[in-house]
């Protein structure tokens, strides 16, 4: 058993909320019940109100609530494995782990948001060949690989911390990709099409980034680049060990230092690979304009590798659901009189 959207298991937390709330409006009931007079003579108006059915209309609400929710996860089991292949391209994901990438003007910060973007690009991919560059000063490299899990695993819990040379290097980045994407060449992916996504602030202070780009033109390697952060600059703050914040980053000389996106490289860059520039900032992050832009390039098919196919059994708790509400809506909440003696009927 597996599920196709496990995040939305979440709402399972309805369950217990909508029990708890079956509960309090029961305890008001009787509240409300006790206030209005003579406790038999309240038992005699509701005696034809059955409690206990009351309490299985409840619970018939609730456990629907909770199949609604797993039948929303999509749960999948079985299941049978076949050989396919899947059209893809090579691309390599180029992050920017520098210090002024924990900037907060793109919420929670540029690095944590330009993350979970990223995941959600790649669950959007199929046969990719995706491999990542994760940069400051020098670059830490990931092969690529079709196993996307592996590849967020790689950048979920790295920081700016953990490496091992401080600045931006975006030329150095750019020449790590490509190192990649040219090795893939060697292994049947020259038609394929290429590209390198570079995600930074784009405060190079390291590097020759033009260069490269031409490097990269040469090789026929687009680069899109997505500029993070907000055009008027931001503070960068610092850390403790317990990950709060103890102030901003100062110079030399005491004064603040504000991050400020650098579009106007990013967009040569872009430009001189025959890529695209877009815009990452507080309201709109533009991952659908990345991959409308990858998809216009060449995709392959990589070779046949086994896929397993699950069945789909979500109908299952959504009828069991459809069941219960309707066993729910069709009983009552009264019972029938005790009958009446003959004499007092004439």
């Amino acid at each position: 058993m597996r599920f196709g959207h496990p995040h939305a298991l979440w709402l399972l937390l309805a369950v217990p909320a909508a029990a708890l709330a079956f509960v309090w409006g029961f305890e008001v009931r009787r509240r409300r019940l006790a206030r209005l007079g003579d406790a038999a003579l309240i038992a005699r108006m509701t005696a034809t109100v059955s409690l206990a059915r009351k309490w299985v209309r409840a619970v018939l609400v609730v456990l629907a609530i909770g199949l609604v929710a797993l039948a929303l996860a999509r749960p999948q089991a079985g299941g049978r494995a076949r050989l396919a292949k899947q059209r893809g391209l090579d691309l390599v994901v180029a992050l920017d782990f520098s210090r002024s990438m924990l900037a907060k003007d793109v919420y929670p910060s540029r690095l944590e948001r330009a993350k979970r973007e990223l995941e959600q690009l790649l669950d959007t991919r199929a046969g990719d060949r995706v491999g990542v560059v994760a940069f400051a000063g020098e670059p830490l490299t990931y092969p690529p690989t079709t196993d996307y899990a592996a590849v967020k695993l790689f950048w979920r819990d790295l920081g700016p911390w953990d490496m091992p040379v401080g600045g931006t290097a975006i030329g150095r980045a750019i020449r790590a990709g490509l190192d990649q994407l040219v090795a893939l060449r060697g292994k049947g992916g020259a038609t394929r099409g290429q590209a390198i996504l570079l995600l930074t602030d784009g405060e190079d202070t390291e590097s020759e980034p033009l260069q490269m780009a031409d490097e990269a033109s040469k090789l026929g390697v687009k680069i899109f680049t997505v500029g993070i952060g907000s055009r008027s600059g931001e503070l960068i703050p610092e850390y403790d060990e317990q990950g709060k914040v103890t102030g901003y980053v100062k110079d030399a000389e005491g004064h603040y230092v504000t991050s400020r996106l650098a579009e106007d490289m990013l967009t040569d860059i872009a430009r001189r690979t025959g890529g695209e520039y877009f815009h990452a900032d507080a309201h709109h992050f533009g991952v659908e304009e990345v991959e409308r832009a990858l998809a216009g390039l060449q995709h392959t098919e990589n070779e046949a590798r086994v896929i397993r196919q699950y069945d789909e059994v979500y109908e299952l708790p959504l009828l069991l659901a459809f069941l219960l509400l309707v066993g729910e809506a069709c009983m009552t909440e009264r019972r029938k009189p005790a009958g009446k003696p003959a004499r007092e009927a004439a």
